[in-house]
């Protein structure tokens, strides 16, 4: 079988030759000169011989934009009839120019796409850069209180004077404090006079808060909600910059009537908005990082010790005693005004009533 399919090419292959080999017709010729020597090199594969012709109009767009008129009138001073197939060498190097001019203009095209894209891609270098660093590393604690300590810092610095409300308001922002605390720092804010004093007082109160906070939940519970809170604020804020890089692209290149390169100012609005994202990753990674509830497990109570706990539960409540008011290590909330579903659980944790403690004593 396998000599009778060679011997059938064979006889084929010759006719083939004789023949004249492959004959490449072209409609029209493209505006890249590689796409036609393709098609030339068609007809030659391996030795065999072969032709191309290819047949073209001046109407055609290549011919229009860029060579109709001076071929027209080439071919006019040679008075050559229309009819006529054009295999004037002269006219065949204006064909050949008319493609390198498109090919150049397409070559600009890429290039100017290229140079916008470089914008972007430095951007997102430098930010997958921070969130792998965020992901690899095992304590944020100092990256990300420098952070917050530089974003109170800057926010001292944008004010003329001192004024106690702005500088309170700021910092509550970042750590929801209670209405006593905000009162007694408001108070000793009051008495700072220069930026620097009201500065070294925010970070010592940020560091305070900080180790409270660690205490309250632990070292390794902290060390999560550091990375959580750092995480988030760099994923959401991202993609809103990359929507906000993609409208900007888009018009652009309409500063070019007001003779502005559009390069240059998409540049210069780019870093502006990066500028505007480090700042939002800042604020954002202050709010969540004191606004995150953590429930604490509690630990299961054996049943004896639950039932001794219910026997106990109506003279531990009238002996006066402080202490008795923990039991079997469950938090208990005082005598006041029953709080709805949706307000805020009196335990402190932020979250609301109906999701915290509300499935225990509602």
């Amino acid at each position: 079988k396998l000599r009778g399919a060679i011997r059938k090419w064979e006889e084929l292959h010759e006719k083939v030759i004789k023949s004249g080999g492959l004959h490449v017709i072209g409609t029209e010729r493209h505006e890249a000169r590689r796409v036609d020597n393709q098609l030339r090199g068609r007809s030659g594969r391996q030795g065999d011989p072969g032709s191309s012709r290819f047949y073209l109009s001046l109407e055609d767009d290549l011919m229009r934009i860029f060579g109709g008129e001076q071929i027209s009138s080439l071919m006019d001073r040679l008075k050559l009839p229309e009819d006529q197939p054009i295999e004037n060498v002269l006219i065949s190097k204006a064909i050949e120019q008319a493609q390198v001019k498109v090919e150049g203009f397409h070559f600009d095209i890429r290039k100017r796409l290229v140079e916008f894209d470089d914008v972007a891609n430095q951007q997102r270098d430098i930010i997958y850069k921070l969130r792998r660093k965020v992901l690899e590393l095992k304590d944020l604690k100092e990256d990300v209180l420098q952070r917050i300590k530089d974003r109170l810092a800057k926010s001292v610095d944008d004010q003329v004077e001192i004024d106690t409300e702005t500088v309170l308001a700021n910092l509550l922002e970042v750590v929801p404090f209670d209405e006593i605390s905000t009162k007694n720092i408001k108070s000793q804010i009051a008495n700072i006079k220069s930026k620097e004093e009201t500065k070294e007082f925010l970070n010592k109160v940020l560091e305070d808060v900080l180790r409270t906070r660690e205490g309250q939940v632990g070292t390794d519970l902290m060390r999560q909600i550091e990375k959580y809170a750092y995480l988030g604020s760099i994923d959401h804020l991202w993609m809103d910059h990359i929507d906000h890089i993609d409208d900007l692209r888009e018009g652009v290149e309409l500063r070019a009537y007001g003779q502005r390169d559009p390069l240059v100012e998409f540049k210069n609005e780019a870093y502006s908005l990066f500028e505007n994202l480090v700042d939002r990753i800042n604020e954002e990674l202050s709010r969540r990082l004191f606004r995150i509830g953590v429930g604490v497990p509690q630990p299961e109570i054996p049943l004896a010790q639950a039932r001794e706990n219910i026997d106990t539960s109506d003279t531990t409540g009238l002996s006066g005693n402080a202490d008795a008011a923990v039991v079997s290590g469950e938090q208990t909330f005082p005598k006041k005004k029953k709080p709805g579903r949706n307000d805020p659980c009196p335990c402190g944790s932020g979250k609301k009533y109906k999701k915290c403690h509300y499935p225990q004593y509602g």
